[in-house]
C-alpha cells in the first residue's frame, strides 16, 4: 500500500461575531472579521483584524484602494478573548509584531 502525505495549508475562517480588539494600553484597534487555521494539526494560527482608520497610518500598513485595511495577528499576541479581543502588547509594540514576517 502506497502511503499519500497530505501538506497542511492554512485556510481562513470568517468570523460569527465580531469583537472589538485592544492593547494593553487601552487603544481600540479594530474589529475581528475572521481567523487563519492551519489544517495539519487544526490550530488558530492569526486572527484578522480589520483596523480602524486612525489606526492604520500609526501602524505603518499599506490601505488598499477600496477596502478597508486588515492585519492578521499572531495568536501569540492574545491574553483574552471575552467580550473583546484583549492583546498583551501596546500599540508602540504592535507595530514591530506587524511588521515581522509570517
Amino acid at each position: 500500500m502506497q502511503e499519500t502525505t497530505v501538506k497542511s495549508r492554512p485556510i481562513e475562517m470568517g468570523c460569527l461575531e465580531s469583537k472589538n480588539v485592544i492593547t494593553t494600553d487601552g487603544r481600540m484597534i479594530g474589529v475581528l472579521t475572521g481567523a487563519w487555521m492551519d489544517t495539519s494539526n487544526w490550530t488558530i494560527t492569526s486572527l484578522v483584524v480589520e483596523l480602524e482608520k486612525d489606526v492604520v497610518a500609526e501602524l505603518n500598513v499599506k490601505k488598499p484602494l477600496l477596502r478597508t485595511a486588515k492585519v492578521t495577528v499572531p495568536t501569540s499576541t492574545i491574553l483574552n478573548v471575552a467580550d473583546v479581543v484583549q492583546l498583551n502588547t501596546d500599540m508602540a509594540n504592535l507595530g514591530t509584531i506587524l511588521a515581522q514576517p509570517t
